[in-house]
């Protein structure tokens, strides 16, 4: 079973249905995790971060928010990752250059582990893997 880290845009995307290819791709990624293919981890970061968009950017309620926040904490096998390396976190800031809450996010993502994202910045931190939904699911179909 591959172990996945769901950003925020990946829920985003989900809940907000703004893009349609990207909601259909999102769609198939959650199925495979309802199915037991993949195992789902998030953080509290990313819980930040969703509240944030949805309610500054979006103008979402506080109860449509915590409703979506609390779907993604319900789903199917799904670890809240409650730990960050900070130095680790501020290395990658530095280093990178990328937004410190993608840092504090890359900084969470445990080896073995692939980050889900549509966000091009995380393919700049070298010690992670990251794609995008589309390019996991063209993985899982290669191989079938």
């Amino acid at each position: 079973m591959r172990k996945l880290f769901l950003d925020t845009n990946v829920f985003l995307r989900f809940f907000l249905k703004d893009n349609e290819k990207q909601y259909q791709d999102v769609c198939k990624i959650f199925s495979k995790i309802e199915e037991g293919e993949f195992k789902p981890y998030t953080s509290a970061i990313v819980f930040l971060e969703f509240n944030y968009v949805a309610r500054k950017i979006y103008k979402l309620s506080i109860s449509e928010t915590i409703g979506f926040i609390e779907a993604i904490r319900k789903m199917r096998g799904m670890t809240i990752i409650k730990k960050t390396d900070i130095n680790k976190a501020i290395n990658f800031y530095r280093r990178y250059k990328i937004k410190l809450g993608d840092c504090f996010i890359a900084a969470q993502v445990a080896k073995g582990t692939m980050l889900i994202t549509y966000d091009q910045d995380f393919g700049k931190v070298k010690e992670i893997i990251s794609k995008t939904p589309e390019a996991i699911l063209n993985n899982v179909s290669d191989k079938n």
